[in-house]
């Protein structure tokens, strides 16, 4: 089966070693600048994963069929929240789960990715209550800006713009009426409808945005020529959003997939009562 369901994911984790447990807490009094949760954590992941694992992923290198695109926030890690082995997931991480073409960095992840490590599937992980979201619905900070305040707000300028620029969501269009001319904008609380319809509209995008990259494109011509478009070689990406308060995943159903593949099931609840139809069928020409 081409993508993991939730019962084969529960296999693997079984044969190759019990789940790593993960303390929700530390002792903050004899620890007080974390360095003993990581040393402790190290300690728990060595004695509960399964040494043969890491012995074959060491020996063999690494074939993940994933390659996870998320946001930096430190409550999203994939390794956490999927509860992930070791050479299940090749991963970039940057802030609110972007991909760019100016992007040297995530560009060359994904390349790597899907060329030398022949990843099939590519998850835009957005979350509830992003950071860089909240940031670029609000007004941003007073000028002159420092390194820090222009590093931020140059790379959450694309955000900026899909907000300014959304018309298909109410939410959006609400949230901009009530601020004309976008000044004294307040950051969106968690539950605010504006802030889940961004993170949506953002993780849409960016699948929009690999699906009709270059890199994806050159890809699939090259992957279809030589292999006469078998799925077994084909790059799908998919749009999730996790959220923060329960652990849930949701599929947004924007998956793409190149020209005339099925686009294989993602075993994810879908998103409840979609303000908008929004699914990529397929990408290149």
């Amino acid at each position: 089966m081409i993508f993991f369901n939730v019962f084969v994911l529960a296999q693997v984790t079984f044969s190759l070693g019990k789940p790593i447990s993960r303390s929700p807490t530390r002792s903050t009094e004899r620890d007080v600048d974390g360095w003993q949760a990581l040393s402790d954590g190290n300690k728990n992941f060595r004695a509960e994963i399964n040494p043969e694992l890491l012995k074959n992923l060491t020996k063999e290198g690494q074939r993940p069929e994933f390659m996870f695109l998320g946001c930096s926030d430190s409550r999203v890690s994939e390794g956490t929240i999927f509860n992930a082995l070791p050479g299940m997931m090749f991963a970039e991480r940057n802030i609110a789960n972007q991909y760019n073409e100016n992007d040297r960095n995530t560009k060359a992840v994904m390349s790597y990715a899907v060329e030398g490590l022949g990843v099939r599937h590519i998850i835009v992980m957005g979350h509830q209550g992003c950071g860089g979201v909240k940031a670029a619905i609000a007004s941003p900070p007073p000028q002159p800006w420092d390194t820090a305040d222009f590093a931020v707000q140059e790379w959450i300028l694309p955000l900026r713009k899909l907000y300014a620029a959304s018309d298909s969501r109410p939410e959006i269009v609400k949230y901009r009426n009530e601020y004309p001319g976008c000044v004294n904008v307040p950051k969106p609380d968690l539950h605010h409808p504006v802030l889940r319809a961004m993170v949506e509209e953002n993780v849409k995008q960016t699948v929009s945005k690999i699906a009709s990259s270059q890199l994806i494109e050159e890809v699939s011509k090259r992957k279809s020529r030589r292999y006469s478009n078998s799925t077994k070689t084909a790059v799908f990406i998919h749009g999730l959003v996790y959220d923060l308060e329960n652990g849930t995943i949701t599929n947004l159903d924007v998956s793409v997939g190149p020209p005339g593949m099925r686009i294989p099931p993602v075993p994810f609840p879908h998103r409840e009562a979609p303000t908008q139809a929004f699914t990529f069928q397929s990408y290149g020409p």
